[in-house]
C-alpha cells in the first residue's frame, strides 16, 4: 500500500471545475428559468406603469467674433469689450443656458410650476393644462414668488359650474364657482373648467415652488456643443410632455436673444450718456487751451523755431550713435588681443563684428594656416619641414595681426575723441535755444492731446448709436424645437434584456455561493485530492426506498443494479483471495453515512446470487441493522461473547444468537436467501477495551469455519471511534463508504492520515461513494440507465431542447 496519500488540504487552493460548475447549475435549471420568466414579467410591469419620455431637441448657431465693434471697447486699447457677450466661449453660453435666471423667466412665463395629473385606476400619468378637466390661473403672476413649499389640491367638478377643491396635505376642503377667485395663504387663484370636461371629473394639480421647478428643470436640460471646432450648440429635453419641453426650449432660445439685445441697448445707452459728459468737459478745456497758444504766440512773437531745434537734435542723434560703434570695435580690438596673446597657435574668431577688411582677411588666412597644421600633424610629427615652415608663417601673422590690430585701435581712438568733440558743440547750440520755445511746446502739446481726445470721443459716439441701433442678433436658430415620436426612457428592449438578466443572474449567484461555501463531497474528484491510491469500487445512487432496503430483485431499480455492480467489484477485488469465506468490513468516516443501509443490501446482493452470508452488527455502540431489518426484542450478541471468559473454541454460543434474516419484499425466490445476523447484543461502557480483548478474531473465524461465502462486518465510523482500526487485521476488504452531498471534505483528512499511517496496509481498502444524484447531473447519472422509463415523451423533449 503506497504511503503518500495527501494529508493537508486547503479550499482556497482548490481548481474550480467549470464542467462541474456547469452541471451544477443544470441541477437547477428550473428554477433559472422560472426566475427569468419572473423578472421579465416584472420588467414587462415596469414599463407598463412607468410613463414614457420623449426628448425634444434644437439647434442654435452662436455667431462668435463678427460684432467686436456693436459695443464700446473703451477710451484705450487696454479697455477690452468686456460687456461683449458674442464674444464669450462656447462654454460660457452653455452656462448661460442653464442659468436660474433664464431658466426661472421660462418657467414663469409658462406657468410649468403647475402640473397636472390625471388618475386611471392605479396609474397617475402627467397631462396638458388644455387637456385638464380644470386647470388656474394665478390673479396676481407676483404671488407664485411667494410659494416656498408644493401645494398638492384634488379638484373635483360639481354641478351648477361648481367645484370642490381639497388640499391633500391639510385635508382641507375648499367649494367654489369656476372664474371666481379663491383665496390661498399666497394669494388668490382662480379656477377655470374645460368645456369638454363634466361632472364628477378630478383632477390633480401641484403648484411647486418657482425655484424648486427651475432646478428641476435645469437638471434635465442637455446642453452640449455640436463638434469641437464650431459653434453649433444643441439642446435637449426629456420630458412626458413634449410639446412642453418643446416650448421651454424655444422661449429659453427666445429669453436669451432678448436678454442679450437688452443688455447690448443698456450698455450702448451708459456709453453714449458717459461720451456726451466727457464732451462737455472737453470742449471748455480745448477753448481755454487755443487761448492760451494764441497769447502766447502773440506776446513772444514766435513763428517757427521749432524746425531749427529738431535738426540740431537729430544731428546730435546721428553722433551719439557713430560714437557707439566706433566704442564697439573699441572693444572687439582689445578682445583680440587678449586672444591672441594667450592662444598663439590656435584658430581666431572670425565673424565677432570687426569691421577693418585687412584684419578680418588676415585672420582667415591665419586660421587656413593653422588648420593645415593641424591636418599635418594627424601623420607627421613637429620635426616636418613642412609643419616648421607652417609654424614660421604662423608666427608671421601672429605679429603682424597684433600690429594691425594696434594701428586699427590707434585710429579708432583719434575717431572716437573727434565725434566727441562734434557731439559737445551740437549740445551748446541745443542749450542755447531760448527758453520761450520750451514754453510754446508746452501749451502745444496739452493742445493737440485734448484735441485728439475730442475727435476720439466724437468717433466713438457716432459707433456706439450706430451699433446700438442695429443689434444684429448674436444667436441664431438653425432648428427650432421637435421630438421623436419614439420614446427615450424606458427603452423596451433594454429593459426586458435588463430583466432578464437579473433574473438569470440572481438566482445563479445564489446557486454559486451554495455550491462555493458548500465544502461537503461532491464528487470523485473531491475524494481525489485526499486520497488517489485507493480504488473506487461502485457507486450508489439515492435510494429509491424509504424502508431502507433495496428490492434487489427488480430489473428497474438504479439502486439494485448498483449493489449487483458493487456485487461484481468485491468479487473481483477478492478473487485472488485464498479464503474460502471472504470477510468484508463496511466503514465510514463519520456517522449517518449509509454503513448499515450498505451492510444489509450488499448481504441481501450476495445471497441473491445462493451464497452464504453472515452479517455481523459489530458496531456495539450504536448498532442499527435489526432496526433496519425490523427485528424487535433484545437478543445477546457480541457484546456478551466479548465479555465472557473461558476456552474460545467452543462457538455453541454463538451459533445461539445467530438470527436468521428475512427478506422484507412479498417476493418468492426458487431457493431461500442464506443470510444470517449476528447481532451486538447489549451496548456495553468499554467497547473499546471489549474489542482490544482479541476475542473478535474467534468471531471471524466462526464465520470461516461454518462455510459461510462472505462474512459482512458493519463496523463504527473511524472517524469517531477507534473501534474498527483495533479490528480491521480481521478482514480481507474494507469498504470505505463516503456519503456525498453529506461528508465534509475537511474529514477526508482522517482517511488520508490513516492510510499514511499504515493502518490498512493488512487488507485490500477500497472506496465505495453513496448517495449520488442520479438525476442532478453529476458524472454518476450515467451508470444507471435501467430506471423505469416513465413520462418517455417529456425525456425525449428534455433531451432534445434542454
Amino acid at each position: 500500500m503506497e504511503k503518500n496519500a495527501k494529508s493537508s488540504y486547503s479550499e482556497n487552493e482548490e481548481e474550480l471545475d467549470v464542467k462541474e460548475i456547469a452541471l451544477y447549475f443544470l441541477r437547477y435549471w428550473r428554477w433559472i428559468i422560472l426566475s427569468m420568466i419572473l423578472a421579465t414579467g416584472l420588467g414587462y410591469l415596469y414599463l407598463l406603469f412607468t410613463p414614457k419620455k420623449y426628448l425634444s431637441e434644437s439647434k442654435i448657431l452662436i455667431n462668435t467674433g463678427n460684432h467686436e465693434n456693436l459695443i464700446i471697447s473703451g477710451l484705450t486699447n487696454n479697455m477690452s469689450d468686456f460687456s461683449d457677450l458674442s464674444t464669450s466661449k462656447l462654454d460660457d453660453w452653455i452656462e448661460m443656458l442653464k442659468s436660474r435666471r433664464l431658466v426661472s423667466k421660462v418657467i414663469d412665463k409658462l406657468d410649468l410650476n403647475v402640473q397636472y395629473n390625471e388618475k386611471k385606476g392605479f396609474i397617475s400619468k402627467n397631462i396638458y393644462k388644455e387637456d385638464a378637466s380644470v386647470y388656474i390661473k394665478f390673479v396676481d403672476e407676483k404671488s407664485k414668488f411667494l410659494i416656498n413649499k408644493s401645494i398638492y389640491l384634488e379638484v373635483t367638478v360639481n354641478k351648477n359650474n361648481q367645484f370642490i377643491c381639497k388640499d391633500i396635505t391639510t385635508t382641507e376642503t375648499i367649494k367654489g364657482n369656476f372664474g371666481e377667485p379663491v383665496k390661498f395663504a399666497f394669494g388668490e387663484i382662480i379656477f377655470l373648467r374645460n368645456p369638454l370636461s363634466e361632472s364628477g371629473d378630478k383632477i390633480f394639480i401641484t403648484i411647486k415652488p418657482l425655484i424648486e421647478a427651475t432646478l428641476s428643470y435645469i437638471n434635465s436640460i442637455e446642453v452640449e456643443i455640436a463638434s469641437k471646432n464650431g459653434n453649433i450648440i444643441n439642446l435637449g429635453l426629456k420630458s412626458i410632455l413634449p410639446e412642453n419641453a418643446n416650448k421651454v426650449i424655444d422661449l429659453l432660445v427666445t429669453q436669451l436673444q432678448e436678454d442679450i439685445i437688452d443688455d447690448k441697448v443698456k450698455i450702448g445707452q451708459n456709453t453714449i450718456s458717459f461720451i456726451n459728459d466727457r464732451l462737455s468737459l472737453i470742449s471748455k478745456d480745448l477753448s481755454s487751451t487755443d487761448d492760451n497758444m494764441e497769447k502766447y504766440k502773440s506776446g513772444k512773437k514766435i513763428v517757427d523755431v521749432e524746425t531749427e531745434g529738431r535738426k540740431e537734435v537729430n544731428e546730435s542723434l546721428r553722433l551719439e550713435e557713430q560714437l557707439k560703434q566706433y566704442s564697439i570695435q573699441l572693444n572687439l580690438i582689445d578682445y583680440m588681443e587678449n586672444f591672441i596673446s594667450s592662444n598663439n597657435n590656435s584658430l581666431l574668431p572670425s565673424n565677432i563684428g570687426l569691421t577693418d577688411a585687412s584684419l578680418i582677411s588676415a585672420t582667415h588666412e591665419f586660421n587656413k594656416l593653422v588648420l593645415e597644421r593641424d591636418k599635418l600633424l594627424k601623420s607627421s610629427t613637429d620635426e616636418n619641414p613642412m609643419v616648421k615652415n607652417l609654424d614660421i608663417q604662423i608666427r608671421d601673422y601672429n605679429n603682424n595681426l597684433k600690429q594691425s590690430l594696434r594701428n586699427y585701435k590707434n585710429s579708432t581712438s583719434i575717431a572716437i575723441g573727434n565725434l566727441q568733440k562734434q557731439i559737445g558743440q551740437v549740445t551748446n547750440k541745443i542749450s542755447e535755444l531760448p527758453a520761450k520755445e520750451r514754453g510754446f511746446k508746452d501749451i502745444f502739446r496739452k493742445q493737440q492731446t485734448i484735441e485728439a481726445l475730442y475727435l476720439l470721443l466724437l468717433k466713438k459716439r457716432e459707433e456706439t448709436e450706430i451699433a446700438t441701433a442695429s443689434t444684429p442678433n448674436v444667436v441664431k436658430i438653425v432648428d427650432k424645437a421637435f421630438y421623436s415620436k419614439t420614446p427615450v426612457y424606458p427603452k423596451s428592449v433594454i429593459i426586458i434584456f435588463i430583466s432578464a438578466m437579473i433574473g438569470l443572474i440572481i438566482p445563479m449567484g445564489i446557486i454559486y455561493l451554495f455550491f462555493f461555501f458548500d465544502d461537503k463531497i461532491k464528487s470523485k474528484k473531491d475524494i481525489e485530492k485526499f486520497v488517489d491510491n485507493l480504488p473506487f469500487i461502485g457507486y450508489l445512487p439515492k435510494a429509491d426506498t424509504n424502508t431502507g432496503i433495496v428490492d434487489i430483485q427488480s430489473i428497474n431499480s438504479s439502486s439494485a443494479e448498483a449493489f449487483r455492480i458493487l456485487r461484481t467489484n468485491v468479487n473481483f477485488l477478492l478473487a485472488n483471495n485464498e479464503s474460502l469465506t471472504k470477510c468484508v468490513y463496511i466503514t465510514s468516516t463519520i456517522s449517518g453515512e449509509g454503513k448499515t443501509f450498505v451492510s444489509i443490501n450488499l448481504a441481501f446482493t450476495l445471497a441473491l446470487a445462493s451464497k452464504k452470508i453472515l452479517l455481523i452488527e459489530a458496531d456495539i455502540r450504536k448498532p442499527k441493522v435489526r432496526d433496519n431489518l425490523g427485528i424487535l426484542g433484545k437478543y445477546e450478541g457480541i457484546s456478551e461473547y466479548l465479555s465472557m471468559n473461558g476456552e474460545d473454541e467452543d462457538f455453541d454460543f454463538l451459533s445461539s444468537k445467530i438470527i436468521q434474516a428475512t427478506y422484507p419484499f412479498i417476493k418468492q425466490f426458487a431457493t431461500p436467501l442464506n443470510v444470517d445476523i449476528l447481532p451486538s447484543g447489549k451496548i456495553p461502557p468499554n467497547p473499546a477495551e471489549l474489542l482490544m480483548n482479541g476475542r473478535f478474531a474467534h468471531i471471524i473465524e466462526y464465520g470461516r469455519k461454518n462455510n459461510y461465502d462472505y462474512v459482512i462486518v458493519d463496523t463504527p465510523p473511524v472517524g469517531v471511534v477507534t473501534d474498527t482500526l483495533l479490528i480491521n487485521n480481521y478482514s480481507d476488504l474494507v469498504v470505505f463508504l463516503i456519503r456525498a452531498n453529506y461528508l465534509k471534505k475537511k474529514l477526508l483528512e482522517t482517511l488520508a492520515q490513516l492510510i499514511k499511517d499504515g493502518k490498512f496496509n493488512d487488507h485490500k481498502t477500497a472506496i465505495l461513494i453513496n448517495n449520488v444524484d442520479s438525476k442532478g447531473g453529476d458524472e454518476y447519472g450515467h451508470k444507471y440507465g435501467y430506471s423505469e422509463e416513465k413520462n418517455i415523451w417529456f425525456r425525449k423533449i428534455v433531451k432534445k431542447y434542454i
